[in-house]
């Protein structure tokens, strides 16, 4: 992804991406690309990841209000996504689960995340 690309995703969403965040997108993951997970786990599509988070504010979670602290980061294609908190610097991954309307720490920082996930879709 480039600079001017994520600049878009901010434009759009009006959200400011962690430095953290932005890294992860301009260097997108080795280990993940031509995997699942550029549509899934970690979106590498700008209108993908713009569309994501700008539907839940618009129309809510499952008839809840999306915490607009959660900045959505992929999905697991049943409802389930996976967040950051774009408001802090340094931040966890979170999994909001649609069928307990939570969100459980799922990995301690994107670069766990990335471990994590990548262990799950080779299983």
């Amino acid at each position: 992804m480039t600079n001017d690309e994520i600049r878009s995703i901010e434009r759009s969403t009006g959200i400011k991406l962690p430095e953290s965040y932005r890294e992860i997108l301009l260097n997108y993951p080795k280990e993940l690309a031509g995997t699942e997970a550029e549509d899934f786990g970690l979106l590498n599509d700008p209108e993908a990841i713009a569309e994501e988070n700008i539907e839940v504010r618009k129309n809510g979670y499952f008839g809840e209000k999306w915490p607009e602290r959660y900045f959505i980061i992929g999905q697991n294609g049943c409802g389930d996504y996976y967040v950051i908190n774009h408001e802090k610097s340094e931040f966890s991954v979170g999994f909001a689960c649609h069928e307990r309307m939570a969100c459980d720490p799922y990995a301690a920082n994107l670069a766990e995340f990335v471990e994590k996930y990548l262990a799950e879709i080779l299983e």
